[in-house]
């Protein structure tokens, strides 16, 4: 298990930082307790690559990347691996920032999907983020449409309510496009294309 982890809005940051030629502060946050650890990164830009040195401690470590749209993430990565070791494949929570996926609705929840818009109820849809997407679908025997209440987060939910009316397969585009927005919507920034 990783111990600090860099956070949603130094990631931001870093996307914004890597096409600067600038030196820059962070703070790497451990998970359980209120542990910080700083660190100062150096970037140097150039035409086909980027040069980064980050400075913790009395510790130096360079790193040269090919300019990329996912080149913080992989920035993030080596930030992160320093302070932490090598990351383990066992500890799932250890995928590294530049091979997460987010909002992915693959062909197993469009089903779980499609069978709830038939038939109603709720369903937990598990697509990458922190939190999963909660769906709610209550399906009226006397008409041919459905309630829909989706929404995803804790302290701060995003979250969606709608009636639509149709066939089954006009409703079903309809949550499956809601789901699609509402994931974009949840998508941290650092990880956004």
């Amino acid at each position: 298990m990783r111990k600090y982890k860099l956070d949603n809005r130094t990631l931001a940051l870093l996307k914004a930082q890597v096409s600067l030629t600038e030196t820059f502060n962070h703070h790497l946050r451990a998970d359980t307790q209120r542990e910080v650890l700083a660190f100062r990164l150096n970037v140097e830009r150039r035409k086909i690559d980027t040069h980064f040195t980050v400075e913790l401690g009395s510790e130096r470590h360079t790193l040269t990347l090919t300019n990329s749209k996912k080149m913080h993430l992989k920035l993030a990565d080596f930030i992160e691996e320093i302070v932490n070791g090598p990351t383990t494949l066992a500890d799932p929570s250890s995928l590294p920032h530049a091979d997460r996926r987010y909002g992915v609705f693959g062909t197993e929840h469009k089903q779980q999907v499609f069978d709830l818009v038939q038939t109603g109820g709720a369903l937990s849809l598990d697509m990458g983020f922190e939190q999963p997407i909660n769906l709610a679908i209550h399906r009226s025997k006397t008409r041919t449409g459905i309630t829909t209440i989706m929404s995803i987060g804790v302290r701060k939910p995003r979250t969606k309510c709608f009636t639509v009316y149709g066939s089954d397969v006009e409703i079903y585009s309809m949550v499956a496009e809601s789901i699609t927005h509402l994931a974009a919507v949840a998508t941290p920034a650092a990880h956004a294309a």
